[in-house]
């Protein structure tokens, strides 16, 4: 009985192993997944300050075209007010110079706004770009780091797996039966250490004939409650 429960808590062991790499090879691939996700948002983020300062050197471009076409409007005011003939025609020709005039003041004031808008992007842009190079390096790593465990965790499956293939052959197969019925319905912790009367798999007492039984080794045992193997390590 003694050598049974040995085998079953070798095999138990292994089949815990198992489900950690298990667990950590699902988990990996989205860790992964993740770090390249926020590589790819700092690469957006660089080049949305890249866009929008070409959106604002635009905008700027524009408002100065339209300073330009004002100031050429100006101009052929001068120009007809050498040539008008009546003081109406005058004083008209004087207030649309006054009214563009004020819009280009306006317009200018518009692209002094966008100009310290272009310098405010282009100094983010600059601590960025050192920024997303130390952050992207450390992402790498990070990435090289997961995708190096989740191989050192495959080649560690497998062997595993082999591992249990043999110790199965040691164990007899109606325990074999019963072990894998019990890990069906309990998950890879089969077997259940008895500490103070109680088994720590289903945390209840075990009753005082099943816990003689097992003191004395007569058998191998599993807890009227869970159905758990039991294993009593004596004192």
């Amino acid at each position: 009985m003694e050598q049974d429960i040995e085998k079953l808590l070798k095999l138990q062991e292994i089949d815990l192993e198992i489900d950690k790499l298990e667990k950590l090879i699902k988990s990996l691939p989205e860790e992964i997944e993740k770090l390249e996700k926020e590589k790819e948002n700092l690469i957006l983020r660089f080049e949305k300050i890249n866009h929008d300062i070409k959106q604002a050197e635009a905008r700027k471009k524009e408002k100065e075209l339209d300073i330009q076409s004002y100031e050429d409007r100006i101009l052929k005011i001068e120009e007809a007010l050498n040539r008008v003939k009546t003081n109406e025609e005058y004083k008209a020709l004087l207030r649309e110079k006054a009214q563009i005039e004020e819009t280009i003041m306006e317009v200018e004031d518009e692209i002094l706004s966008i100009m310290e808008e272009i310098e405010a992007l282009k100094k983010e842009k600059k601590e960025l770009e050192a920024k997303i190079e130390a952050e992207k390096e450390k992402i790498n790593r990070q990435i090289e780091e997961k995708k190096a465990l989740l191989e050192e965790a495959k080649v560690k499956l497998e062997s595993l797996k082999k591992e249990r293939e043999e110790v199965l052959k040691q164990i007899q197969p109606q325990l074999v039966s019963r072990y894998e019925m019990i890990k069906k319905k309990r998950g890879s912790k089969v077997i259940a250490v008895v500490e103070d009367e109680t088994c720590t798999g289903c945390y209840m007492i075990i009753p005082p004939k099943v816990f003689s039984s097992l003191v004395k080794g007569e058998k191998l045992l599993t807890c009227p409650h869970c159905g758990r193997f039991l294993f009593y390590k004596g004192s």
